[in-house]
């Protein structure tokens, strides 16, 4: 098949970190592009963790990172993230979503830059990704043995309330996993991992305030009452989990890579400077990460 650009072949990591280290990912939107940053970095060194559990922004850059495709996030941001297929309001008056879905996640794999699906499905590590379950407010969480090229729950996991549909998806109605596990710490810790590379997508000092808007949400979402009580609970679930991240570095199990200088970019922004000088700076940042990480861990 003939792609817009050469296509980049996967490979293969020259080194797993040991079991019971964990990648635990925040999204963020186009702001996620950070992590792909950082995700470079890991493959320049060829290092991958056994266990990578992300949401929205987090679960989708992660995709390239698994099959091993250095520089594939880049492209996109190079290319596509500036075309309003990617993120737009346009998008949102003629497919009822911000960013747009069926370009994103089909059009740009399928089309434009190769997602290399085979290296991705040898990869010998467990991935999760996370959506919330419409009906009962709790997240679904979907293994790698269980995505399919089309990537429908991570998709799902991607799609922002009120600026995305609800995405159906093995009998569930999903949104965004960000709602209820922004950042996913407490499901790797009961998965039974004991160190955690943990990166966000927000500067030090970040607090989640709370939704006011809560007749906007019945409005979209009367059907949901459980998915209310989470969007509105969300501002306790992130800074709980940050909290819980924090003390987990002050006890040596956890290191956190997040930006350090201050964000220039939103979680929509299609600005693709901004987001290739956000890209870049998580590359230096996880790099420089990556030493404390590989002088705790070791390599196996």
């Amino acid at each position: 098949m003939s792609y817009t650009h050469p296509p980049i072949t996967g490979k293969m990591p020259s080194r797993i970190l040991p079991e019971g280290t964990a990648l635990v990912l925040e999204g963020g939107g186009t702001r996620g592009f950070y992590s792909a940053g950082v995700f470079e970095a890991f493959m320049d060194a060829g290092v991958m963790f056994p266990y990578i559990i992300g949401v929205s922004a987090g679960s989708a850059n992660a995709l390239s990172y698994i099959s091993g495709q250095h520089g594939r996030n880049r492209q996109i941001v190079e290319y596509y993230v500036s075309d309003p297929r990617y993120v737009s309001r346009r998008n949102l008056l003629r497919h009822r979503s911000l960013f747009g879905m069926e370009f994103v996640f089909h059009e740009i794999p399928q089309r434009h830059i190769f997602w290399d699906w085979d290296m991705f499905s040898k990869q010998d590590i467990r991935f999760l990704t996370g959506a919330i379950d419409c009906v009962t407010g709790q997240t679904v969480w979907f293994e790698k043995n269980c995505l399919t090229p089309q990537i429908e729950a991570v998709m799902a996991s991607c799609s922002i309330p009120m600026v995305s549909s609800i995405v159906r998806h093995k009998g569930y109605n999903l949104l965004d996993g960000g709602i209820s596990d922004p950042i996913p710490i407490e499901k790797s810790i009961s998965d039974g991992n004991s160190f955690h590379v943990i990166v966000l997508t927000q500067n030090s000092g970040h607090r989640k305030e709370a939704f006011t808007h809560k007749a906007l949400l019945t409005l979209f979402y009367r059907k949901y009452p459980k998915l209310i009580e989470a969007m509105l609970n969300r501002h306790e679930v992130y800074n709980r989990q940050l909290d819980l991240c924090e003390r987990l570095v002050s006890e040596g199990k956890a290191v956190i890579v997040r930006p350090l200088k201050p964000l220039q970019a939103g979680r929509a922004d299609s600005d693709k400077d901004k987001l290739l000088a956000l890209y870049d700076e998580g590359h230096k940042e996880g790099a420089a990460a990556l030493e404390a990480i590989l002088n705790i861990r070791g390599t196996q």
